[in-house]
């Protein structure tokens, strides 16, 4: 074994699969953390979490003074919170507070109706919460055989695919 890469093995939970250690810290599908059933609370360590999450292969992994672990997440890391609408463009907000441009192109239409674009300049997919659904919904028309966003007289169709 390398001297230099500690053995840790011991801490992962029977049937693990991941690459990295489990961080024991939970995402729910509403984007809210949690760790051994409690929420999380404690801003600075929190913020430090969203400062360093990647995706890595289709995991969620975080980096902190060189130790790597996975997070549990149900669906994505990122949740929009809400939409607000302004002539042509769409500005969402994040569960982790950034407020960023919606990019209309990679609007995309998952599973029972769940609405995904991409954020943090395309580096991670987000799911629509449910209050920014319905924001979301209010410029959402039927277009041909599905669902297009309008926005300032354009059309962007949400395609299929979680």
């Amino acid at each position: 074994m390398d001297q230099d890469k500690p053995d840790l093995s011991a801490f992962m939970p029977e049937g693990w699969t991941g690459k990295y250690p489990p961080c024991q810290i939970q995402v729910s599908q509403d984007g809210e953390m949690s760790s051994q059933g409690r929420p999380m609370v404690h801003p600075t360590i929190i913020k430090l979490i969203y400062d360093s999450v990647r995706l890595e292969d289709g995991h969620y992994v975080v980096t902190i003074d060189g130790q790597t672990c996975e997070l549990e997440v149900a669906d994505t890391f990122f949740v929009v919170s809400r939409v607000e609408f302004s002539g042509e463009d769409a500005v969402l907000t994040l569960n982790d507070g950034a407020k960023e441009p919606l990019d209309p192109a990679t609007l995309r239409l998952g599973d029972n109706g769940i609405i995904y674009c991409q954020v943090k300049g395309g580096a991670f997919p987000a799911r629509f919460g449910r209050a920014a659904y319905y924001q979301l919904a209010e410029k959402i028309a039927e277009q041909g055989e599905g669902f297009a966003l309008q926005l300032g007289g354009k059309f962007w169709p949400l395609t299929a695919g979680g």
